[in-house]
């Protein structure tokens, strides 16, 4: 079935990450008004004395590779994602982080947010929420604290001082205090800056272990860029993270969480997020990169053949190198959301059998030849949603 909502899609595909929202590390046994003044240092008030030396971007082809991690970078309230690009010379080119956490269920949670709730994995009256999609939220309880600067710019901030780095000049940076990093990140206020700087030089690390691809254009054009979508039924939600230059995707990154028995790798503080009752014990909520050899042997009952971490980077790969315009079109001609396939199995008088196939492997040889699962243009679908 060909995907009628062609507005919707491109209304999608407009949006950028939004900023975001959370509360700070600190004390476990704090509230999280309280914790909120974590957030904000002495140094915010303090100008910096030096000044970075101005470098001229080196020229020429550049050999690219992508990475993404979940970290502990803010306390144990949340868990911090990171994605970064590296050169061939283990120079970060581009970085992204955001955090997830918990929230009240006014605030906007990730997709599939009710389903979760409903399938007994979160607690009702929670979320779990971006903090960039938060922004406002968590920045003003932060302002209540005497924090001026909100939680996403404090983010760009840190990401923009990542670029240019070395993977080990990165984490020499994450092992001193906070009082040396923010002298050095005069623009950020976070105390907990080592500890991203720290995850993004593991995602630098991760990086190293991907397919590289050369890109031969304009580096100011670059851009890095991660959204979460619905790609795959209402039991997970995708994260997807794009480099793009305005033109054509470069390197992209799939991932997905999902909530998982808790004998299974959760993400990190997950054991806090039981104790504090947002989670409903014997659940985590879990990447299935990190859980890919669990996770994939559930696919072998249905039938797949190909492990889910490796149709995710089938996937990539048939979008590596691709231009806009042509993705968009792809997906408008061949995507279709959960949502209309409900409706036209509604008209056509049969069964949503959907669930019955999430796991499974599809029999259709089409254009991305190299995955087997039946979401597979959803997947496109969100890689074309993160793009900024």
């Amino acid at each position: 079935m060909k995907k009628k909502n062609l507005a919707k899609v491109m209304l999608v595909l407009a949006c950028s990450a939004s900023l975001a929202a959370c509360s700070s590390s600190g004390d476990n046994e704090t509230t999280e008004a309280t914790t909120a003044v974590e957030t904000t240092t002495a140094a915010e008030t303090t100008e910096a004395e030096t000044t970075e030396a101005e470098t001229e971007a080196p020229s020429g082809p550049m050999e690219l590779r992508i990475g993404q991690v979940e970290g502990a970078a803010h306390g144990n309230k949340c868990f911090t994602v990171a994605t970064a690009v590296i050169d061939a010379n283990d120079t970060i080119i581009a970085a992204y982080i955001d955090e997830y956490q918990f929230m009240d269920a006014e605030q906007e949670g990730v997709p599939n947010s009710e389903a979760f709730t409903a399938a007994g994995s979160v607690a009702e009256g929670q979320v779990l929420g971006s903090k960039r999609k938060n922004d406002n939220y968590y920045s003003e309880m932060m302002e209540k604290s005497g924090a001026t600067m909100m939680i996403s710019s404090n983010f760009d901030e840190i990401q923009a001082f990542a670029v240019g780095k070395t993977i080990t000049e990165l984490e020499e940076l994450a092992g001193k205090t906070s009082e040396e990093v923010l002298d050095a990140i005069s623009s950020a206020t976070l105390v907990d800056a080592p500890g991203y700087l720290g995850v993004i030089a593991d995602a630098a690390k991760a990086a190293k272990e991907s397919k590289s691809v050369v890109y031969e254009g304009d580096r100011d054009n670059l851009l890095l860029n991660a959204e979460t979508f619905a790609a795959h039924g209402d039991k997970c939600f995708t994260l997807a993270a794009t480099l793009n230059d305005g033109e054509n995707v470069i390197l992209s990154y799939l991932d997905e969480f999902q909530f998982l028995d808790g004998e299974q790798e959760g993400v990190p503080n997950s054991d806090a997020f039981t104790e504090a009752g947002a989670v409903l014990d014997g659940k985590v909520l879990a990447s299935k990169r990190v859980n890919n050899e669990f996770y994939s042997e559930n696919m072998k009952s249905a039938g797949a053949t190909m492990e889910i971490a490796a149709n995710y980077d089938a996937i990539q790969e048939f979008v590596n190198g691709k231009t806009l315009m042509e993705l968009e079109e792809l997906v408008a001609a061949n995507y279709v959301s959960e949502e209309e396939e409900t409706e036209a199995a509604a008209e056509e008088g049969g069964a949503d059998d959907r669930t019955a196939l999430e796991e499974s492997e599809s029999e259709e040889v089409d254009a991305i030849s190299g995955s087997t699962l039946v979401d597979k243009w959803g997947y496109v679908a969100a890689i074309l949603n993160s793009i900024g």
